[in-house]
């Protein structure tokens, strides 16, 4: 029979078995945590980097000494100074570029080394002395020629087709 002590302490069991699920649902959990990130200096404030605003562009012509350009060929451009390389492997297709096919690769102005390479292999072809000069036989300096990239400007006809500087095998 329900009396009132037993209704009590029926209504305290369900109370305190629910409390002891509940926590044993939660235990070992951690609460969500809520993080506030807070900048000390509002983004739209931050200046960017030097080089992020002062860019140009190389354009010229590629080559490769066969019939066509492989697709690993790389143009790259190494800037004198910090030795950084910048690289794309993006074609135009033009005929008013040397065998249809060149480049376009921007950087931060600088002044630059600009050549080809085909990885894994090292070498480099870069446009030199010899590139301008018309790639003859009679023409002997391969020379890399500095390229000088100023802020917003194209510097145009930078063809790095120097693949002739290898010493012959014997």
């Amino acid at each position: 029979m329900l009396n009132a002590k037993n209704i009590i302490i029926l209504i305290s069991g369900i109370i305190l078995g629910t409390i002891i699920a509940v926590g044993a649902f939660n235990f070992g959990r951690k609460p969500p945590q809520i993080k506030t990130i807070v900048s000390p200096t509002p983004i739209s404030t931050l200046a960017p980097e030097k080089d992020v605003l002062d860019k140009g562009v190389v354009e010229g012509s590629m080559s490769f000494p066969s019939e066509g350009i492989p697709d690993q060929v790389l143009v790259c451009a190494e800037n004198i100074q910090t030795r950084k390389e910048f690289c794309t492997d993006k074609r135009i297709n033009d005929p008013k570029y040397t065998y249809r096919v060149g480049f376009k690769l921007e950087v931060p102005t600088g002044k630059y080394l600009v050549y080809e390479k085909m990885p894994p292999d090292e070498y480099r072809a870069y446009y030199s002395e010899f590139v301008t000069c018309g790639l003859s036989v009679n023409c002997t300096s391969h020379e890399p020629i500095v390229v000088e990239v100023k802020k917003n400007q194209t510097v145009s006809e930078v063809d790095p087709q120097d693949w002739y500087n290898r010493p012959t095998p014997t």
